[in-house]
């Protein structure tokens, strides 16, 4: 007959041992990836700007310097039909400013296009095939929310009424918040916000009056919706004539 071979059982002081240790270990790794995670965030919501805020400022100064408007006062503020857009622009490059008074004075340099590649140099990047600054249609532009730049930080703020101005080579253009919205991120009609006429899927219609649209990442720390704002056409004013009165109070740099 065969003799039974019991198996031994480990004392029990080592198996305490292995338990607490297999726990260490798990423990270790969730502090680590907790670390990593944490690093990951600082990168992303803080090192990112940091790495471009010098060279947005640049941007800013040296648009400035060089579309600089006849004299810092209060301009004459006309309803009538801007002048056309006609200046030739290409993917990525500056060709204006975005300024939003109520944000403390922030400017943002104007880029042609939404490429992830415009927006992480800090810019405002124009919706490709939208009107231009002024022009019948809805002028659109992205931002980042909480990234290179932090452009668009602060668009839940923005009100009934609050003024953004848009400034190309010889004018600005003032627009008044007349709306907002949320919609998800994975919504398949979200075009419509850019139509030429808002909501009008279609893109048939014919624009009869001149709207800007701003869209970001919602909520401020995450990206599964995507905060509206649109504002109408309210005045524009030649740089040969001064400013708008909502840019008098600006400071220089």
């Amino acid at each position: 007959m065969g003799e039974h071979i019991a198996h031994a059982r480990p004392p029990r002081g080592r198996g305490r041992r292995i338990f607490w240790s297999t726990v260490g270990v798990i423990g270790e790794l969730l502090i680590t990836a907790s670390f990593v995670i944490g690093l990951f965030a600082v990168w992303q919501l803080y090192w990112t700007t940091f790495q471009v805020q010098g060279q947005v400022a640049q941007t800013i100064t040296t648009y400035e310097e060089d579309h600089a408007p006849a004299a810092r006062q209060v301009g004459e503020a006309r309803t009538d039909a801007p002048p056309a857009f006609t200046r030739e622009v290409s993917d990525g490059e500056v060709y204006g400013l975005i300024h939003v008074p109520s944000w403390d004075w922030m400017k943002i340099p104007l880029a042609e296009g939404t490429s992830t590649a415009v927006l992480d140099n800090g810019w405002a990047g124009h919706y490709g095939n939208t009107a231009q600054p002024g022009q019948l249609g809805n002028f659109s532009v992205a931002g980042h929310r909480r990234t290179y730049g932090n452009n668009f930080r602060w668009i839940d703020r923005l009100g009934q009424g609050d003024k953004v101005v848009a400034e190309v080579d010889d004018f600005y253009v003032v627009y008044s918040v007349q709306t907002w919205e949320i919609i998800s991120a994975d919504d398949p009609d979200q075009v419509r916000v850019i139509a030429p006429v808002i909501d009008d899927l279609t893109f048939n219609k014919e624009p009869t009056e001149r709207w800007m649209t701003m869209t970001t990442c919602n909520p401020e720390y995450g990206n599964w919706e995507r905060y509206i704002v649109h504002l109408k056409f309210q005045s524009w004013t030649p740089k040969s004539s001064g400013v708008p009165a909502e840019l008098l109070d600006e400071p220089q740099s």
